[in-house]
Order: structure tokens, then sequence, then C-alpha cells
């Protein structure tokens, strides 16, 4: 599948687990795949200068990702979610502060064809400006928004500014209905285009039911969710974004772009954390 160059903003992290720690966050993930299929991948985000911080470092470098754009705060430590689980179901606690709420950005950006970017990372009022300088120096012509609504974070200035400035969407059934909630608007796919003159495809995603795909003509796609035994869900919906993004960039049908989401959603299912393997 063809290839190009990606800008991906966002949080890195690492998911603290019963017994485990891992490096993770959406942002993380959606960059880390992207490289992992070739795609050459910028990274925008906040380190602390700490061992967590290094074994963020170490692991994007040995997944392909380039750092360049990666900032170190020496005031703020390297961010964390504690995950507990209720069977293959999962809970967050994203503790506070986090270097990656303090992202600055670069002033000048990197040659890219997509930007990909989500909600978590605009929780503060930092990283929020960056992005939005970021989006709007951006002439990418596919703008990326995975939408993950993580209380209390769920800001309407976010989500708009999002929604404004993506010509993809990606979020979950449940998403669906709270984005329209928290916007005053219709929770139908039509009122999400109409709020948006840029957006060209909504995705929807519906766990182990699949995924809608709906185009801005309204025309709408569809597949059934992956046949796998689940082992941990965490990042799955961030593989599944970067298989549809790397997918639609790349120029396949759209019927085809979310196949190629699915089963990138899919080979993460059975692995705990959700980074590919090393290359």
């Amino acid at each position: 599948m063809p290839s190009g160059s990606a800008l991906v903003f966002g949080e890195a992290l690492i998911d603290v687990y019963p017994d485990n720690r891992v490096v993770a966050g959406a942002a993380l993930h959606v960059a880390a795949h992207l490289a992992a299929r070739g795609w050459r991948t910028s990274f925008v985000t906040r380190l602390g200068a700490d061992p967590e911080g290094d074994r963020i470092r170490t692991t994007l470098e040995r997944q392909g990702v380039d750092l360049s754009l990666v900032e170190t705060d020496t005031g703020l430590p390297t961010g964390e979610v504690t995950v507990t689980f209720d069977g293959p179901e999962h809970s967050f606690v994203i503790h506070r502060p986090a270097a990656w709420d303090a992202i600055e950005g670069p002033e000048e950006l990197p040659a890219h064809d997509v930007f990909c970017f989500g909600s978590l990372a605009g929780r503060d009022v930092r990283s929020r400006a960056a992005l939005r300088r970021l989006l709007d120096l951006s002439d990418a012509p596919l703008k990326a928004f995975d939408v993950n609504l993580r209380p209390p974070d769920v800001l309407p200035e976010v989500l708009g500014m999002g929604l404004r400035r993506a010509t993809l969407l990606k979020l979950s059934g449940e998403e669906f209905g709270e984005v329209a909630r928290v916007l005053g608007m219709a929770a139908e796919p039509a009122a999400y285009f109409d709020a948006s003159p840029a957006l060209r495809w909504l995705c929807i995603t519906l766990g182990a039911d699949g995924a809608r795909l709906v185009r801005r003509s309204g025309e709408e796609l569809s597949i059934e969710g992956p046949e796998v035994e689940v082992v941990d869900s965490v990042g799955a919906g961030d593989v599944f974004t970067a298989g549809l993004v790397g997918a639609l960039a790349g120029g396949v049908t759209d019927q085809e772009a979310l196949k190629s989401a699915r089963d990138a959603a899919g080979a993460v299912l059975v692995q705990q954390g959700g980074l590919p393997p090393p290359p």
C-alpha cells in the first residue's frame, strides 16, 4: 500500500497495569502503527526528563518514529494512566499534571500528507493552543480527528475545534451521540457534516459489531468486527485509526480502507498493549 509523510500530535505516556507498565498513549499508538506501515512519521509530543520519558523515546526510536519534534519538560513528569479491568473491558485514571499537557509545538511544520490528532491532547490550554496553531499551519489534505472522550475532559471547545478542521472524524458509537449532545446538534451524520465544511468522512466504530464509514454524499459503508479472542482492547481504536488513515491516504477504496482498519485493530486485540511488534 502506498505511503507518505505523517504528522501526529498528542499524548505519549505509560499505561500502568496491575502487573505491568506499558508504553502507550492514543497518539503514540497511531504514530507507531503508521511508521510500521512505512509512513515517515513525525510525532509532536512532550515527555518528562525522567526514566519513563527515556523509555518512551527508546521505544519510539525502535519503532521508526521521527523524534525531532518530541519535547522535554524539566518541570513536569512523563504522563501515566492507571488501567483497571472488568473482564475484557477496561477503565482509566489519567493522572495529571503531565508533560504532554504542555506541548509547545514547532514554529514550522515538516512536509506531511496527513495530520492525526485526538481530543484528549487538548485537555490543557497549553497543548490546546499549540494544536490549534499547528492545525491552522498545516496544509495536509487529510486531517484525522480521533475522538477519545475521557471525563472530566470532555470539552466543547476541543471537540468543536477538531470537528471544524478535520477531513476525517473517527469516534465510537457512544461518542457519536455524546459529541452531538455536547455540541448541541442532532446525533445524525448529516449534522456532523453540516457543522464542518471540511469533513469528508465520518467513521463510527461499533466494537465487536464492526464499523460504519459515512461519506459527505450520505453514502454509507459498513464492515463486521474482527473475529478474534480478545486479550486486551487497550489501543485497538487507535490502531483502527492508523489503519484507516494509512489506507485512505494511500488511495485504496473506502471499503478496502475499512477492511484495513478492522484487520489492524484485530491484530492488537490478541495482545497486551497497542504497539506493533518491533521491526
